[in-house]
């Protein structure tokens, strides 16, 4: 028995794609990816500067209302790793040894064996591109990035505190800046972030 073709059966089947249709198709979507790749490296690093300035934020406003809290002496420690590898803070409860204390050590050995009540740590590895690093006027008789808050009081001692956080591939910086009563705001040096104020 013998069919006969329709050729307008012919026409209505799909017929795929060809191999040179196939590779302008992949060509177009390699320099679409190419394209977007850096604007995606930019924004994720730009988040992890705006992620790495809130974790400080929160980390002042955390020592400062766990003084009130339980009447303590509480210590910050903003410091770097001298081989330069991460950028740490951490906060522990003051007892005289805090100067001994280095964040960037090991958590069963960054106060040398003193007991220390460590209550909370933030490492961050340089390698992720972001990075950050604590300035003051005056660091005070201690001349450490330590400071020292205490119920009702302020550190006088310590003026200046500008925390800047700095992305390694765009440049995006934002700064952590705690005023003389202990008030912490976040702003941004050089507009490289929008969505925060000037830093005066």
């Amino acid at each position: 028995m013998k069919t006969a073709s329709n050729p307008r059966w012919t026409r209505l089947l799909p017929r795929g794609l060809s191999l040179v249709e196939l590779m302008v198709a992949l060509a177009v979507l390699g320099v679409l990816v190419a394209a977007a790749v850096p604007s995606l490296s930019d924004l994720m690093e730009r988040r992890r500067v705006v992620a790495v300035a809130q974790e400080l934020a929160g980390i002042l406003n955390y020592a400062r209302s766990e003084t009130n809290v339980n009447g303590d002496m509480v210590n910050v420690h903003l410091e770097k790793d001298p081989d330069g590898k991460l950028s740490c803070a951490m906060v522990n409860v003051h007892n005289g040894t805090q100067h001994l204390c280095k964040c960037y050590r090991a958590q069963e050995n960054m106060c040398g064996g003193w007991p220390v009540q460590i209550l909370r740590v933030f490492q961050i590895e340089n390698s992720n591109g972001v990075s950050f690093e604590a300035a003051a006027d005056d660091w005070g008789p201690l001349r450490r990035p330590i400071l020292n808050f205490e119920r009702g009081k302020y550190f006088p001692e310590v003026s200046g505190v500008k925390i800047t956080v700095s992305g390694k591939r765009t440049g995006a910086q934002l700064r952590v800046e705690i005023n003389e009563v202990n008030r912490v705001r976040v702003c941004t040096p050089d507009s490289s972030i929008s969505g925060y104020a000037a830093c005066g």
